[in-house]
């Protein structure tokens, strides 16, 4: 067990490569902006882009991402880009999350495009002026899945599997999706849903959405803050909606949906978002977390592992090469020969990568084989002639001590 401590170690303490780039480059960049005429709403919309420290890496061959819309886009942005960058780049040696693009929609008109049906009432039935623009839920989802989709799966390498995460107005968003559209997306976060809405207009139709097949293969995530206040007298609707749809849930869903839903009793609606996301994402992911120590041990565990992680989400998912690469010159100061088996199982994972095969080069050469760590050299140069590392390496060890 001590040489899997050694190994988690290191892992620790390296960061990803997209990482130590901004750290020189003396900034660091979340993300990015764009934007995006929509013909269905007719205005200009603004997105969020984030791409995780992989995306851009030279080092590493390149590779299709999960795609997480979110909602909100400018005030949960920050949360939700980096709870997947802890928790899927490598950090502390932590895999529990495939690495993910994130696509952020900021508000135009909130009231419009994230209400159902159009109404002036608030949750208690009094008349809500500021509701007098709802009602245009259908036109923005039909913008997300007609304009945005199609230019995000054009301008970005993306992987077949795609996450909607809404609070609030944006809750009932997400659940109106998984009800008109479910096949838009694979999973759907609703944090502390707004089912009141127009006299419970979405929670009215759960029971006959959910009892009956058809959602099979598709992930529902459902947060609820503890909204009571002191002084309630009365019934709290927005508090009881909720309720009221996961006992729905829970006793008539034949759908086939793969459901979760968790009360926060110490979160408000405002702060309920971060620890829900987290805790979303742990749950949809859960068959993709990677154990490095059980990899360290059992080499053969990342094929069946990652074997077991697609079947679950539904699409092909091979090991990273950054993980592999990074848990393989881990071991490589304790056990050359696990590290051979990772290195290897990378390369061949990997053959068009010249960083893969330079790294079996590494091994060569901590077995103080220096003639088969050239070989390998030249072979990942002979591929890559800009391969810095590799070039070092050769012109090092062919000028001899």
């Amino acid at each position: 067990m001590r040489h899997i401590a050694v190994t988690l170690f290191l892992l620790f303490v390296a960061l990803p490569a997209g990482l130590r780039a901004q750290a020189r480059n003396g900034a660091v960049t979340i993300g990015t902006t764009d934007s995006i005429w929509s013909p269905t709403l007719k205005e200009n919309r603004k997105f969020l882009v984030y791409t995780p420290p992989s995306y851009s890496d030279t080092i590493y061959s390149p590779r299709r991402y999960p795609v997480l819309y979110l909602l909100d886009g400018d005030a949960h942005f920050h949360s939700v880009t980096g709870l997947i960058q802890i928790l899927g780049a490598g950090i502390n040696g932590t895999f529990v999350l495939p690495e993910m693009i994130v696509i952020a929609i900021p508000n135009t008109n909130r009231t419009r495009d994230m209400t159902p049906t159009k109404t002036d009432r608030d949750p208690n039935g009094k008349p809500q002026p500021a509701f007098a623009a709802s009602g245009g839920m259908a036109n923005f989802l039909t913008f997300i899945t007609t304009e945005l989709i199609p230019r995000v799966e054009r301008d970005y390498r993306t992987a077949p599997y795609r996450v909607f995460v809404g609070h609030s107005f944006g809750g009932i968003t997400t659940i109106n999706a998984l009800y008109t559209m479910p096949d838009a997306f694979n999973a759907y976060v609703a944090i502390d849903p707004s089912l009141w809405w127009d006299n419970r207009v979405l929670l009215k139709q759960a029971r006959d959405r959910f009892s009956k097949p058809g959602l099979s293969g598709r992930t529902l995530f459902v947060a609820q803050a503890n909204t009571i206040q002191p002084g309630d007298t009365t019934l709290n609707v927005h508090f009881n909606s909720i309720i009221q749809f996961n006992s729905i849930l829970e006793t008539f869903n034949q759908s086939g949906i793969r459901y979760a839903y968790k009360y926060y009793p110490a979160d408000s609606h405002g702060s309920v978002p971060m620890i829900a996301e987290y805790d979303a994402l742990r749950f949809i992911f859960d068959a993709y977390n990677v154990s490095v120590g059980e990899a360290i041990q059992r080499p053969s565990y990342i094929v069946d592992h990652f074997a077991r992680a697609s079947n679950a989400l539904g699409y092909k998912i091979d090991p990273p090469e950054v993980m592999l690469d990074r848990i393989g010159h881990g071991e490589l100061v304790r056990d050359t020969t696990a590290a051979m088996r990772m290195l290897e199982m990378n390369a061949k994972l990997y053959p068009s990568s010249a960083n893969a095969v330079a790294s079996i080069g590494d091994i060569w050469l901590a077995k103080k084989d220096t003639t088969k760590a050239v070989e390998y050299y030249e072979k990942a140069l002979a591929m890559r002639p800009g391969l810095q590392r590799a070039k070092e390496m050769v012109q090092k060890l062919k000028r001899g001590p």
